[in-house]
């Protein structure tokens, strides 16, 4: 900087010398032709005492020549021959007299033509002295203009070393407030390392307690077993005194006994059951719900909704087992293990969360989008998870790690997605162009596509040997879909029926024998697949259905509406 500033001094020191040299050169200019002019003044001045002292001598010998004359005419007459001789002397007077006359008026006469010429001479370098006065007027209106310029640029120029100053103590004062932080920082670093020691052997005394605790829960757990086996013999023995009273059932948010349906009462195909009526209620004490997953034994119901918090209930009896917390925002989706010992939620803060459900601990963060996700599945085996957000990308973690190990572009939004096999290597996927997309997930490269609805599809399920796609769309139809050949198999439509925009998941029974979805007027609908009829229509919710799902036995659907309840048919 500063050689930069030294640079730009000399630059203008250079420019103002060479200003000065060519003043001086024409101010020397002008001083010759002013010394030239004095000079041709002062030879005017000399031929113009020359031409007055010749007119004077002139005049004297003017004079002279007269006096002459008139002595000659007077001596002339009077005096003949005695007056030979002066006679004589005098007519040579006049003659050299006339000669000098003649001599002084040439004389006269060519003083008078050089002073013409002095005098024009005289006046041309007295323009051309104007001219240089204008011109040196000028040019010195300029110099002074330059030098009000140069006084401004040191004004300027002093500024700025000033500020530069300023800026050079700022600097200095900065760089000690760094210096500063620096040393806090290692101090801070240090408390860190301290603070990770306390954080460890806190850790491993956690780990002592929680293995205490779990000891002592084994030990409550073994007492309370002890306690149910003596209740089933109990039951046991009730049943066999009442040998017609059924399983105990939700009204009311209350259990109350019903007697079992008579035989036939439900229509049984093959191994699954189309529903009839309500036996249960579950009240998952939430604004709203948005999703319901059922454990692969069939023994837990999993619910997340509004709330921040993943509720578990037992899935025969309706008792609350787990609340699980974690979440920081709204649960868009659930999701249990095959062998139902992890749970898996999909948020609105941007994260996907696992708990273990033998203890309903949290487990893993699975973080990295950008935007809500809104579904998380896991694959057969649970050693990989699958996440949907709304920043357009489905991500595949390692379920252990908690790293994610691809990424997917969707191209447009989706709704939700299908695993079309056990290890998650196909996935098909329903946007909102109306679209069906099957995936790679090994290379993330798009197999097919098809738009299959007129408006944007819904949900997407899967069936046990992933061949077949069942889609729900707002356009009111569900379709049986070849996941092999994006080919339509099967339509099916309901008068009535229009499922809700933001919730509206449609399955399969176990079987694949059925289909089922939920209507935003609250009725449920269920279908034949093989021949695309209606099967049942059950006018049983409150509010708008987002979630039916079959036992995994196909003897029982769990129905979730929004407004918090699941009604357990049979």
């Amino acid at each position: 900087m500063a050689q930069s500033r030294g640079a730009t001094a000399a630059g203008w020191e250079t420019r103002i010398l060479a200003q000065l040299e060519q003043r001086e050169l024409r101010v020397a200019t002008v001083a010759k032709v002013i010394q030239s002019y004095s000079r041709l003044a002062g030879k005017v001045g000399e031929f113009a005492s020359h031409s007055r002292d010749a007119e004077a001598r002139s005049r004297e010998m003017q004079g002279e020549h007269e006096r002459l004359l008139e002595s000659y005419e007077r001596n002339g007459g009077g005096s003949g021959g005695g007056g030979g001789g002066s006679s004589g002397g005098s007519t040579r007077g006049m003659s050299l007299a006339q000669q000098r006359i003649a001599d002084l008026e040439r004389d006269i006469e060519a003083m008078k033509e050089e002073r013409t010429v002095l005098y024009r001479t005289q006046g041309t370098n007295a323009q051309r002295l104007l001219d240089l006065s204008d011109k040196m007027r000028e040019t010195d209106e300029r110099l002074r203009q330059q030098e009000l310029e140069i006084m401004d640029s040191h004004e300027a120029l002093r500024r700025s070393n000033s500020k530069i100053d300023d800026l050079r103590a700022a600097l200095k004062e900065k760089d000690g407030t760094v210096q500063i932080l620096q040393d806090e920082m290692s101090a801070l670093q240090l408390e860190i390392v301290q603070i990770e020691d306390r954080c460890r052997k806190l850790q491993a005394e956690n780990d002592d307690l929680v293995k205490r605790w779990l000891q002592k829960m084994n030990s409550e757990a073994e007492k309370v077993n002890e306690v149910t086996q003596e209740l089933e013999l109990i039951k046991r023995k009730s049943e066999a005194l009442s040998p017609r009273m059924g399983p105990a059932v939700f009204e009311d948010d209350q259990f109350f006994a019903v007697h079992s349906p008579p035989a036939g009462a439900n229509a049984i195909h093959g191994a699954s059951l189309v529903p009839r009526s309500a036996v249960g209620k579950i009240d998952a004490r939430m604004e709203e719900v948005h999703s319901i997953a059922i454990s692969g034994s069939g023994a837990l119901l999993a619910v997340g909704g509004q709330s921040t918090t993943v509720k578990v209930f037992d899935a025969e009896t309706g008792e609350s087992v787990f609340s699980l917390s974690g979440c920081l925002k709204a649960v868009n989706h659930v999701e249990i293990s095959t062998d139902s010992t992890l749970l898996l939620a999909a948020s609105s803060d941007h994260t996907a969360r696992i708990w273990k459900l033998d203890t309903g601990r949290h487990w893993k963060s699975l973080t990295g989008h950008i935007g809500s996700v809104m579904v998380a599945k896991f694959n057969h085996d649970a050693s990989r998870v699958f996440t949907y957000s709304q920043d357009r990308t489905i991500k595949v973690w390692d379920t252990q790690r908690g790293l994610c190990v691809k990424t997917l572009f969707t191209v447009s939004s989706c709704h939700d997605f299908a695993l079309l096999d056990s290890a998650g290597a196909r996935i098909a996927t329903a946007h909102v162009d109306n679209s069906v997309r099957v995936w790679d997930t090994a290379s993330g490269k798009r197999l097919r596509e098809a738009s299959v609805h007129k408006e944007q599809v819904m949900s997407v399920w899967a069936s046990c040997t992933g061949s077949r796609i069942l889609t729900n769309s707002y356009d009111g139809t569900l379709k049986l879909v070849d996941a092999s050949t994006l080919d339509v198999v099967a339509v099916m439509s309901a008068p009535g029926y229009r499922p809700s925009r933001n919730w509206a998941r449609a399955s399969l029974s176990p079987d694949g024998r059925f289909a089922m979805a939920g209507s935003i007027d609250g009725r449920l609908f269920v279908w034949d697949v093989n021949s695309g009829d209606l099967v049942r229509t059950l006018d049983i919710h409150k509010s708008a259905v987002c979630d039916a799902l079959w036992h995994p036995t196909g003897m029982r659907v769990y129905s979730a509406e929004k407004s918090r309840y699941i009604l357990i048919l049979h």
